[in-house]
């Protein structure tokens, strides 16, 4: 009685082959289309610039940068205080949607942060939640600035749009930090 013939091992290490042919093709293939599709996208792109504002227009939406001399952040600006650096607005415009507004600014005064303080809980709405000292238990983040347990934050999320005052003690001054991230608020 004969018995039947062991397949070979080669058959096996073929299989393995061509699996690995295939995965090698198709990351291959995947890549010339990332190469394609970037190619594409930097040869729509269309970059203009000023001093004081920088465009890029792309297929998937358009990105602007300004710097401005009044802001539009629709959040009091404490009556000592002086700009430190000029603000700005960013601005990113799907093509198909409203656009974003990003706009910071950051202001200094000789003041003491208790003061500041007390300036803002009269001046902002009911609709901004305060934290800092004794509230505010670990430092966190808020849109790249950080904020330590000692300072004081204002933060409003409303539907759509967010502020935020960051009130932070530097050296002998304090510092005022304002943001508004939304849709672009009026005069």
């Amino acid at each position: 009685m004969t018995t039947p013939a062991k397949p070979s091992p080669e058959k096996k290490s073929t299989l393995l082959w061509w699996v690995l042919g295939l995965l090698l093709a198709s990351v291959v293939l995947l890549g010339l289309g990332i190469l394609l599709v970037s190619r594409f996208m930097i040869s729509q792109m269309q970059i203009t610039h000023s001093p004081a504002e920088v465009e890029v227009r792309t297929p998937v939406g358009d990105i602007r940068v300004s710097q401005e001399e009044r802001p539009v952040l629709d959040l009091p600006v404490y009556p000592n205080a002086r700009l430190v650096d000029p603000p700005a607005t960013v601005e990113l415009s799907p093509p198909d949607a409203e656009p974003v507004f990003i706009t910071a600014a950051k202001y200094r005064t000789d003041d003491l942060p208790s003061s500041v303080d007390a300036w803002y809980q009269e001046q902002l709405g009911k609709e901004f939640e305060r934290e800092g000292p004794n509230v505010m238990l670990h430092k966190k983040e808020v849109f790249g600035v950080e904020i330590r347990s000692d300072d004081i934050l204002f933060l409003a999320k409303e539907e759509d749009r967010m502020r935020a005052v960051v009130i932070q003690k530097k050296g002998f001054a304090t510092e005022i930090a304002l943001l508004h991230i939304g849709k672009q608020p009026t005069l």
